[in-house]
């Protein structure tokens, strides 16, 4: 059976500064949304230190998703190697319930994350991780 074909639900908007990856995200997000975002960071591949890349992730409104979704970017999350993840909730509409749902996919990936509600302490963490060697 074929799986029925949504329009992403989400946006994004991708910056980079010098292996930061900022990526401000405005949910609720679908799988669709999901692959184009992987779509999206594929293109920045070449500009960046595979070795030591970080990202900071803001996240507005209703930033929340299915679970069909959160597994899909669990899985893509296990298959990208970036060194520490940021994520800014002072935008989202229910950050206890984003910062749950995002809890489980960075810990099930292993990749190191940590929470803000600013964008300078996220920066200053990531710019922290990435001076020190691995």
């Amino acid at each position: 059976m074929l799986k029925p074909h949504f329009y992403p639900h989400g946006s994004i908007d991708i910056k980079l500064d010098n292996d930061l990856i900022s990526m401000d995200i405005e949910g609720p997000c679908n799988t669709e949304f999901f692959e184009l975002m992987a779509k999206k960071l594929a293109s920045f591949r070449p500009q960046l230190n595979m070795d030591n890349y970080t990202s900071l992730v803001i996240l507005r409104d209703e930033a929340l998703a299915t679970p069909e979704a959160m597994a899909y970017f669990t899985n893509y999350l296990k298959t990208v190697q970036v060194r520490a993840v940021a994520i800014n909730l002072q935008h989202a509409h229910t950050p206890s319930a984003t910062q749950d749902m995002c809890t489980k996919a960075y810990l099930e990936a292993g990749v190191e994350h940590r929470f803000f509600f600013d964008n300078l302490s996220a920066n200053t963490w990531l710019r922290s991780c990435m001076s020190i060697p691995r």
